[in-house]
């Protein structure tokens, strides 16, 4: 396991909604493109998941706004997984995204699964899979979840 996983990301004008807030769809984006690179940088890039014909799709998404952040600012963004079914089919993450001098600007809850993308169906996940969602740094509390009752 990682002791911690964080990527720094700057805001681009790219990024802001119609009010010159960071798009909430923003985050959502960054913490994907976060967990992918996690999975890379283990030996399973994203090319692999296509090859394997499988997915992580969200089953739920809960975002907590509590300070803005703006055009030009590094925000860094952590990844702690705190909630996983014994087979893996059902997980649960959870982002923090942390401005400049440290504070928590928003945190993201995220509950998903992974999918075979022919029968999009639940999948059982590969030991190789399995042995890299080990490795994500975990949150003091994780919650054991039930697995999804019908596989593939």
């Amino acid at each position: 396991m990682v002791d911690e996983y964080a990527v720094t990301y700057e805001i681009r004008w790219s990024d802001l909604d119609a009010n010159g807030h960071v798009n909430y769809s923003t985050y959502i984006d960054a913490t994907a493109d976060l967990r992918y690179r996690f999975f890379a940088e283990h030996g399973f890039p994203a090319e692999k998941f296509l090859e394997m014909g499988i997915g992580a799709v969200y089953v739920a998404i809960e975002a907590r706004f509590y300070r803005e952040v703006t055009v030009g600012e590094t925000i860094t963004i952590d990844y702690v997984l705190t909630g996983l079914s014994p087979k893996a089919t059902r997980w649960k993450v959870r982002h923090d995204v942390l401005k400049a001098n440290g504070k928590r600007a928003v945190s993201l809850a995220i509950e998903g699964t992974v999918l075979d993308l022919n029968s999009r169906r639940v999948v059982p996940l590969s030991p190789e899979l399995m042995a890299i969602i080990e490795r994500i740094p975990r949150a003091k509390q994780v919650e054991v979840m039930r697995d999804v009752r019908q596989l593939g």
